[in-house]
């Protein structure tokens, strides 16, 4: 992988890829690792499938763990904003 005018030149499970974006390269490398090392586990826990179910697969297992993370933050947020109400009021009661 290497750095260059036009972009940062990353491998993802065997092709080559010119990512452009005003984003960090070093972090842009570490997204593409992330999905490269996804691919490949993906890729060894099925059998003979294409490239493009490989892909398939690891977007939705990634979509996964998004849509998990995000559920997590919202009960996150929630639990901080009942914790910040009791705070309110042992305040309010001189506590």
């Amino acid at each position: 992988m290497e750095e260059n005018n036009n972009g940062v030149c990353v491998d993802i499970f065997g092709s080559e890829y010119v990512i452009k974006g005003d984003g960090n390269s070093d972090y842009t490398k570490e997204i593409a690792n992330y999905v490269d090392s996804k691919m490949k586990e993906i890729s060894i826990n099925t059998s003979n499938v294409s490239s493009l179910k490989v892909a398939i697969l690891t977007a939705l297992n990634l979509a996964d763990e998004i849509y998990k993370l995000k559920k997590e933050k919202v009960v996150s947020d929630i639990t901080k904003d009942k914790i910040e109400a009791l705070v309110q009021v042992m305040e309010g009661q001189g506590l």
